[in-house]
Formats: C-alpha cells, structure tokens, sequence
C-alpha cells in the first residue's frame, strides 16, 4: 500500500486529495503559502467530511442543528488529521496539521470577538473595513489548496463546490515534505448561475456575493454573523448561501 493510501485509510473521510505544494505556492499570494508556514513542505493533503442535508434544507429554522452539524463535522475533521500527522512522524517525516480553529471556546484565531461585535454597527466605515477584513484572512486557504488537488472548483459563492456534494462540504489540511502524488485542477461545470438564478447570491441575507463572482464582502458576512453570535465563541452559523446553492446535484 502506498503513502497516499495509508493516509487515506487513517482518516477515513469522505473526501481525501492532494496537492503539490510547490505548484500551489506559486499562485498563492505572499505570506500564504506553504513555504510561509513549513519549510520544506512538498506536498498538501486534504480531507473533507460532507454535512448533512436535512439541516442545510431546513435553514434558516434549523439553524442550531446545522451549526451543531457543522462544529461536530470540524472536531471530527481535526481529530482525523492529528492522526494523519502522528502517523507521518512517526514515520520520520515532517507534518504540520492546519486544523479548524474557530472551535467554540477555543478562538485560537485570537479575533477580538468582543470588541469586534461593539463594532458591528459601524465597522463597514472604511477606516473600520481595512483594520477589520485583515483579520478575516486564512494563513492557507483551504478551498484554493483543494482546488490545486483537482478535488473540486470555485463557485460564484466562493465555496468549493465537490462532485455529488456541492458546497456542503468541510475541510482541513496538513502540510508534509512527504513526496506524495498529487492532483491537477479541473473544471467540473458544477457552478451553473445562468440555470440557477444566481441563487447564493439572492439568499445572502447581507448582500456579501455577487454576480461578477468578486471575493466575499467578508466584513459584510462578518458583520452578520456578530448579529447571530460570537464565532469562536457562542451563536449559530448562516450557511444560507451553502444552502441555496444546487451543485450539490450537479453531476
């Protein structure tokens, strides 16, 4: 059995992929790439764990079931990649696990959560906005790394949108100087807009998408989620635009 597939085997998730590190790091943007966070890492693995339906149909009702759905498929995520990452090292090889961070209780982002929701109302001022969105960046990006794997593309929601799973999908990743075979780009033709009416785009209830598929207006979303909590923290999760969106039935 080969690397890739023992790695497979131990995490035991519905999604597994890899990316080159190097060819990812060359479209990454300084101070986001692997080489930032891991010297001499050759290769990305990915897992992914698919979240339920019935709570993402039932949204915006089933919001606490959905957000429990949500935090329990990222401890599982995280759990499987620390797995992953012993495994390796034990093995003599270099790993540097990237796990979901924004835990309840945990906040190891270290986000000022309670200043930032005192600011809710006013941080779209530019001075605010600024100060604000650079906090909102991921040190890795886990959907573009996946994308680099060939485990799926880019929705005009800026999700990454898997085959038979669309949007409603979570990820992490580890870093390894383990030669590993990765995977390439493709183009899925999940993301059809013209057929759906752009339909995240309508159902966020903040106005954080749209059409032209620009980067999320993440002060926006932000701003939106402080209303309903405090990530990291307490409060529930949006995922209406997961929601809405059909690739999940796009063949």
């Amino acid at each position: 059995m080969s690397l890739r597939d023992e790695l497979k085997s131990i995490a035991g998730t519905d999604l597994f992929g890899i990316a080159d590190a190097n060819a990812y790091g060359e479209k990454a943007p300084e101070g986001h790439r692997p080489a930032d966070v891991m010297t001499g890492a050759r290769s990305i693995v990915l897992i992914g764990r698919r979240m339920l339906d019935s709570p993402l149909d039932g949204l915006p009702a089933t919001s606490k079931e959905y957000t429990a759905n949500f935090h329990i498929a990222n401890a599982e995520l995280n759990r499987a990649l620390f797995e992953m990452a012993d495994y390796l090292e034990l093995r003599g090889n270099k790993a540097f696990p990237i796990p979901y961070k924004e835990m309840p209780g945990w906040n190891l982002e270290n986000r000022p959560a309670l200043l930032l929701k005192s600011l809710r109302h006013v941080m779209e001022a530019p001075v605010l906005r600024k100060v604000v969105g650079a906090t909102l960046w991921e040190d890795l990006s886990y959907r573009h790394m996946a994308i680099e794997a060939g485990m799926g593309e880019l929705g005009v929601n800026n999700l990454l949108l898997v085959p038979g799973h669309g949007a409603r999908v979570r990820l992490v990743a580890l870093l390894t100087d383990a030669r590993l075979k990765a995977g390439v780009p493709v183009d899925a033709g999940l993301c059809r807009p013209e057929s759906c009416g752009y339909a995240c785009v309508r159902a966020c209830p903040v106005g954080a998408l749209s059409k032209e598929g620009l980067p999320t207006d993440k002060v926006k979303c932000l701003k939106h989620y402080l209303k309903l909590g405090m990530p990291g923290q307490s409060g529930v999760r949006c995922g209406l635009c997961i929601a809405a969106c059909p690739a999940n039935k796009n063949a």
